[in-house]
């Protein structure tokens, strides 16, 4: 037995709902329940012509009359019983996929992060070379120049403010020295005093105003002669720098410029000033600028 229901049955012989039910209540036909749904109201395929044959009403397909008959139609089918199944399996595959993702993306972070760490070192190791380079250059140069001072100094008289030159005169010789005009003065004024490492392994001190001078380091003029400077210059091999004293105490400081910095120690009060602290000193301050 075939169903239709009851809208389609109004569409087939055009009438409305309210005629529908009036026609039954004539004929005294009764709707016949859907058998897996009694909500819906259905006829038969036999009671819609009878319908039709009693008020000469022609059968008109239903728009949607290519679909199956009620009872025919098949219930919806269930959810197979993998479907959760396949549901985690695609949730795990999206999850693998991700993580690969992110883990390439891990991998080339760190690689780039490695490559940049090498261009730091790189640009690092290049800045350190470029200032050695500068500190040799800077260091010959001066060496050059100091090297240049004392024989300038024998050639020209006209330049007070380089080393002076050493007078030697026979030690027997009765002739006055020759008094130093105010020019001359006020040069060797001007000029530091040198504490100079010799080629033959000693020291060699030079005043501006006497020249070399004879006592040797450490000895008691040789404190008596510091006390008396407010400045002096100290050349030994490990390093050099100048020495001043602060203000009007008896502490000096060591001081040395390099690349328009200015490096400092403390030297000690006078009676401190030994060779071996010079030495110290300026070692230290050595290996300052060669670390830069």
């Amino acid at each position: 037995m075939t169903l239709m229901a009851q809208m389609d049955c109004c569409t087939m012989l055009g009438i409305g709902p309210k005629t529908l039910r009036n026609w039954l209540r004539h004929a005294k036909m009764p709707f016949s329940p859907h058998p897996t749904d009694a909500r819906l109201k259905c006829l038969t395929c036999e009671q819609v012509q009878q319908l039709a044959s009693l008020h000469a009403r022609s059968l008109e397909m239903s728009p949607d009359s290519s679909r199956a008959p009620l009872d025919e139609v098949p219930p919806p089918a269930s959810p197979p019983e993998h479907t959760a199944a396949q549901e985690n399996e695609a949730q795990l595959v999206s999850a693998t996929s991700s993580a690969l993702q992110e883990a390439e993306l891990r991998k080339v972070v760190g690689a780039l992060e490695a490559k940049v760490l090498t261009l730091q070192e790189q640009l690092t190791q290049l800045t350190l070379e470029l200032l050695r380079e500068r500190s040799q250059r800077y260091e010959q140069r001066l060496s050059a120049l100091e090297a240049l001072l004392p024989e300038h100094t024998t050639r020209s008289s006209s330049a007070p403010e380089l080393v002076p030159v050493i007078e030697q005169r026979p030690p027997c010789s009765s002739t006055p020295p020759r008094p130093l005009q105010p020019a001359e003065l006020r040069a060797r004024s001007r000029i530091l005093a040198r504490v100079e490492y010799g080629t033959q392994g000693l020291y060699v001190l030079i005043c501006p105003q006497e020249g070399v001078l004879s006592f040797t380091p450490d000895s008691p003029q040789w404190f008596d002669w510091l006390a008396s400077l407010t400045s002096f210059r100290f050349l030994g091999p490990q390093g050099r720098f100048t020495a001043y004293r602060e203000g009007q105490t008896r502490s000096w400081k060591a001081y040395r410029t390099f690349h328009g910095r200015s490096h400092k120690r403390s030297l000690g009060t006078t009676d401190h000033l030994t060779i071996a602290r010079l030495e110290q000193v300026a070692t230290s301050l050595q290996s300052e600028m060669t670390s830069l």
